[in-house]
């Protein structure tokens, strides 16, 4: 499966006649979801101990390093498919950034931005033409 086949998913389905209304309600109600489900992770690993506690402990082994870098160069992907769908280089700069210090809270706050200011399904995840 390739994203032609989202397209074409979303295309097809509005031109059926389906409501804009509906591919926003579902995508902040799932991403409203990821967002408490991701908020509640950290808030009850907060709990334990603080950020740089957690960041300390990751960084004392292989995993944990190899994680991390996994981690942040798909943040920089989102960043620069941000500053792709912004067609901005200063904004992609800036959401990088907040990506690296907010990590996936960032991302989902930036996909529901995108889904509120939405006139079609592709506008969610594909730049403007």
């Amino acid at each position: 499966m390739n994203g032609e086949y989202l397209t074409t998913y979303l295309v097809k389905n509005n031109l059926k006649g389906i409501r804009m209304t509906y591919y926003k309600s579902i995508t902040i109600a799932s991403l409203s979801i990821l967002f408490t489900i991701l908020a509640g992770f950290i808030f009850w690993a907060s709990v334990e101990s603080n950020v740089i506690v957690g960041f300390s402990e990751v960084l004392s082994s292989r995993w944990g390093m190899a994680t991390l870098v996994d981690i942040y160069i798909s943040l920089t992907f989102i960043g620069v498919w941000i500053g792709v769908m912004e067609k901005s280089f200063k904004k992609g700069v800036i959401w990088t950034l907040s990506l690296y210090f907010w990590g996936n809270i960032a991302t989902l706050i930036y996909i529901i931005l995108r889904v509120l200011k939405s006139t079609k399904p592709t506008d969610i995840f594909l730049p403007s033409r």
